[in-house]
């Protein structure tokens, strides 16, 4: 009877490790410049919203409300304030943190579960695949802003019901994604060599497909996290995301601030702009990922820049 050892011989070929050493980060920055630059972006976005209480933030009180309303960025109000007298500059600056809150979250429940639920889909297949597949589709057929509407309001507006309304958007469509790449991994030699030495179904999918198609799950949570921070900013934007008052990009670009966006053009401006370099960045790095990570476009020479 062969061993696990021997048949990881036979796996190597069909294998792809992921090598996060210093060489590779070195390579990514030279290969990809638009996707190093976003990785800076973003490390520079976490950076301010974890950092928005430090004094060199020159940041105050989101929520407080000022004399000085509707004023024009000032030296000292840098971003101006909106209706109700609030720094919109702190503002902007503390919104980083509920939309990097709701990516992160959105990301590690619906990547974790919709990596489960395809794992299980592609590679048991028959009953299992039948019955995930088309709960999944019965999920699919509801527009996804109908549906996180529906479930934010019956959840009640708060970050946790943000947080489950996206997740539930994103699950299936990820396990759809996820699904096919097992379904190609399933048919590799490595994994019929792990069949004959008698490894058990839960071991052939977590410890021989999930490194293979780790990539893939790598490249699904970069495109994943900016779509979240938009559903987020469109689900406040609606009013069935954060509370009002609370600072988020979305409700700074809400109903409340939109009736002044005529003769307050940086209301608008700012939190868009935020929004906007956020969601872009994260694109971009999602795009670097998939070009440096899928072994296809490595081989085509697409992935160069």
């Amino acid at each position: 009877m062969a061993t696990e050892a021997q048949a990881g011989v036979l796996a190597v070929p069909g294998q792809r490790r992921i090598d996060f050493g210093l060489g590779k980060v070195r390579r990514f920055a030279r290969r990809q410049p638009l996707g190093a630059a976003s990785a800076f972006v973003i490390a520079g976005l976490v950076l301010m919203a974890v950092f928005a209480d430090a004094p060199f933030m020159r940041t105050t009180d989101p929520k407080e409300f000022g004399s000085d309303i509707l004023v024009g960025p000032s030296a000292d109000h840098w971003f101006g304030t909106n209706r109700n007298g609030q720094d919109l500059y702190s503002r902007v600056v503390y919104g980083a943190r509920p939309s990097l809150m709701v990516g992160i979250a959105t990301v590690l429940i619906s990547v974790v579960g919709g990596t489960v639920l395809g794992l299980l889909a592609g590679y048991l297949g028959r009953f299992v695949d039948t019955l995930i597949s088309r709960l999944s589709e019965v999920l699919l057929s509801f527009p996804a802003i109908l549906f996180g509407l529906v479930v934010a309001t019956w959840l009640g507006p708060g970050l946790r019901s943000v947080i489950i309304a996206i997740s539930i958007i994103f699950t299936p469509v990820i396990m759809r994604i996820i699904r096919g790449g097992v379904l190609v991994e399933r048919q590799r030699v490595y994994v019929e060599a792990a069949r004959v030495i008698g490894c058990s179904e839960a071991r052939v999918m977590f410890r021989h497909i999930l490194p293979n198609i780790g990539p893939l799950v790598i490249v699904v949570a970069s495109t994943t996290l900016p779509a979240a921070i938009l559903a987020e900013s469109a689900l406040t934007f609606l009013g069935v995301g954060l509370p009002l008052g609370e600072p988020s990009w979305g409700n700074d670009l809400g109903p409340q601030a939109r009736a002044y966006f005529n003769t307050a053009w940086w209301l608008a401006v700012f939190p868009g702009l935020a929004l906007s370099l956020t969601v872009l960045a994260f694109n971009l790095l999602g795009d670097a990922l998939r070009d440096e990570l899928d072994p296809r476009l490595r081989g085509s020479g697409l992935g160069e820049r």
